[in-house]
């Protein structure tokens, strides 16, 4: 996509450094680019989405790239977390790779104690990172994964859920519990055929009965593995109820569904719409959040989501706060 801009106008526009530039990124800023030899501008990436291969590819090829005045303020603000905390996101993608490569492995032997101890771990080393004075939430959603997997969405899924567990105020404890059961909350799609998980396409009624089975199975393996933890279990098995009591397995409405089922219910919803898959695109960040808060008000529980949109918020207030 580009569109050109009037020369006399481009006083208005302010020269960035590519160094920000990177995969799976996400700006609250509009980009512009220039070539040397052009004499005007042309709006090349829209602020809401997030980065793809071809993309930085696309951006890099320019000369230039630059941002409208009026939004200065939110590339300086980002300009200045990334080269103060780009450490981070370069340890925390190795840090990510390595919990990925144990989950993989987890789904690959579900009944693996050793699996589910490395699991603990590596969620108390989050929590960690994540009660950090210095932890910047853009730097740690940075590095997650922007295509659909069962493992990389149960990763993604379980850095959501502690980001939105801290800002809803939960204790460290809590957090790690909650963590865990996001990070196992799709277990059971283990024991489901690789060519449903797999599938290239939308599911058949009998295919997504099928998956529909998936958190009854999470459970039931999570118990065999020892995990007795009432609210981790229940994030396993409950993750997919509603609040108007149209989810399964269990049809719980409101009060009934665990506070961790609905804080990974939350998160699977956003994570599943703001990646990539082979027969569909993200739907971006943006967008998303809108209809979380417009259309599913029946489905997830509205406080959670407020404090879900809130992480976000608050992140563009800090862009505010620092210039």
């Amino acid at each position: 996509m580009s569109m050109s801009i009037c020369q006399m106008n481009t006083n208005r526009y302010y020269l960035i450094d590519k160094v920000i530039i990177n995969e799976n990124v996400e700006f609250f800023f509009d980009l512009y680019g220039k070539n040397k030899k052009e004499e005007s501008l042309s709006l090349i990436s829209i602020k809401g989405r997030k980065l793809l291969k071809h993309d930085v590819e696309n951006l890099m090829d320019y000369n230039f790239l630059y941002v409208h005045e009026d939004e200065k303020e939110f590339y300086s603000s980002y300009y200045k977390d990334y080269m103060s905390f780009k450490i981070i996101p370069k340890n925390m993608e190795k840090f990510y790779s390595n919990i990925g490569n144990i989950v993989n492995r987890m789904f690959e032997d579900p009944q693996s104690i050793k699996n589910v101890k490395e699991v603990e771990t590596i969620v108390n080393d989050m929590v960690t990172t994540i009660l950090h004075d210095n932890f910047s939430v853009s730097s740690f959603i940075t590095i997650l994964a922007s295509d659909y997997y069962t493992h990389t969405h149960s990763l993604n899924v379980s850095v959501y859920s502690l980001c939105l567990g801290k800002h809803m105020g939960l204790n460290q404890k809590d957090l790690e519990n909650l963590g865990t059961s996001a990070l196992l909350h799709d277990l059971g799609k283990s024991k489901i055929s690789d060519k449903i998980i797999n599938k290239n396409g939308v599911l058949t009624e009998h295919e997504f009965n099928e998956v529909k089975k998936h958190p009854m199975y999470g459970w039931a393996l999570a118990r065999q593995l020892g995990i007795t933890n009432k609210s981790i279990l229940a994030g396993i098995r409950n993750h997919h109820e509603r609040v108007d009591g149209t989810g399964y397995p269990d049809k719980l409405k409101n009060e009934q569904i665990d506070i961790f089922a609905k804080i990974i219910g939350v998160c699977d919803v956003f994570d599943a719409l703001t990646t990539n898959k082979t027969y569909k695109n993200s739907m971006g960040t943006f967008n998303t959040l809108v209809m979380m808060k417009k259309d599913m008000s029946k489905h997830l529980d509205s406080n959670i989501v407020n404090h879900f949109i809130g992480i976000f918020k608050e992140e563009m207030e800090k862009v505010q706060k620092n210039n």
